[in-house]
Parts: structure tokens; C-alpha cells; sequence
């Protein structure tokens, strides 16, 4: 019933994935708020989400998520916010964050002596690379990208940690407060024309309009 009148090519479904349909805004609006009704406690949402995101600078791309998982099962997280934290970590995303993985890594390993290989690479010539010859890239500058990776994922688990958990107990708190008021009007309904109140608070209604006393 709700699949596609027109099944897709082949080519469209691996065009989706790359590129979605409504664009990459509208993804990310659906991702947000199915991360806001997920079951489960802020925390162990935020928790599921934060690896998601660290993991999505890991140069290991295949094993994003199942790494991404394993460690949400160790500390608790929430597997399917750990899914949609991954979706940090795609086709546009790994260039940038491979490259960021490099500078830190090179930065780092340069200031504590370490002999590194292919230092000094600029971001215009890092991306021609990485899209050219992503896995002999990825093995010639491998431990700047492992420095980096753990840092920058570091960094990525806290901040992705604040902001899903301030905006899952904020979701939560509006609608709770929302459903209370809800539940306030059903209890108390607004008074109308016919609807009065006397001195005590006790609300009666009007049996009918008052034409008041007949001149005599």
C-alpha cells in the first residue's frame, strides 16, 4: 500500500543515498524530530547520539556503525539515536572530516617529535587526493587520522551529548507543560456568556437570558 507507484533504478536509489530527494535539510528536520520522540531517558538518547557522531570521524568507515553500537551497548546508549548520530558521517561530510582528522593529527604528533609522512598538505590539495585514491591516502597518513579521529571525537561525543540531551528534556518539558494545559482547559472550560461565577468561585450556569425586572 505504501510502496512506489514507479519503482526506482538503480541508479536513482544510489543517487538518493549521496543526494535525498527534498534535500539535505528536510533530512535532518526528520532526523531531529525522531530523535526528540524517541522512548527512553534524555540521557541514554544523548548517549546513543554522541557515539554516532564521534565514530563518523573514525578513518574505518565501515565500521561506523557497528562500532558506533557496540559502544552504545557498553555505556547504555540508546541503539537507534547511535544510528541516526552516523548519519553525521556521509559521502559530503568524510572529506571534511578526514581532512580536519589530518591537520589535528599532524599538529599534534609534529609538536610532541613524532616522525609523520605527507605534512603540510593544504585543504584544496587534501580533497583532490582523498577523492582520487581515498584508500591509499587513508594508509599513507593513517596515524594522523587515528590522532585526529580520537580528539576531534572526543570533542564531537560531548558537544552532541549537550545538544540532544537539551533538546530532548526541552521537547519533553514543552509537552508535558502543553498536555497539562490541556488537561487544565478539559477541567476548567472557559466561561461564556451564560456562565457565571459567584463570590465563592462556584461557577453556575444561566437558565436563560435576563431581561430584568418589567418597567412598572
Amino acid at each position: 500500500m505504501f510502496q512506489r507507484r514507479k519503482a526506482r533504478s538503480a541508479s536513482e536509489q544510489i543517487r538518493s543515498v549521496v543526494w535525498p530527494d527534498r534535500g539535505f535539510g528536510r533530512l535532518l528536520s526528520y532526523i531531529i524530530q525522531r530523535v526528540r520522540r524517541m522512548p527512553g531517558s534524555p540521557t541514554s538518547i544523548a548517549v546513543g547520539a554522541a557515539w554516532g557522531v564521534a565514530v563518523s570521524f573514525s578513518p574505518f568507515i565501515g565500521l561506523h556503525l557497528f562500532a558506533g553500537l557496540a559502544l552504545s551497548y557498553l555505556t547504555r546508549g540508546n541503539m537507534l539515536a547511535c544510528l541516526f548520530g552516523t548519519f553525521v558521517g556521509n559521502p559530503w561530510t568524510f572529506p571534511l572530516f578526514f581532512y580536519l582528522d589530518y591537520a589535528l593529527g599532524t599538529f599534534l604528533l609534529q609538536l610532541f617529535g613524532s616522525t609523520i609522512s605527507l605534512a603540510g598538505v593544504s585543504f584544496a590539495e587534501f580533497i583532490p587526493l582523498f577523492m582520487a585514491e581515498p584508500v591509499a591516502l587513508t594508509g599513507e597518513v593513517l596515524k594522523q587520522l587515528i590522532v585526529g579521529a580520537v580528539v576531534l571525537g572526543c570533542i564531537a561525543w560531548f558537544a552532541s551529548f549537550g545538544v540532544v540531551f537539551w533538546a530532548v528534556s526541552g521537547w519533553r518539558k514543552h509537552r508535558s507543560a502543553r498536555l497539562a494545559a490541556a488537561r487544565d482547559r478539559r477541567r476548567n472550560p472557559p466561561l461564556n456568556s451564560n456562565t457565571t461565577v459567584d463570590d465563592k468561585g462556584v461557577v453556575a450556569q444561566r437558565s436563560g437570558p435576563d431581561f430584568g425586572e418589567s418597567d412598572r
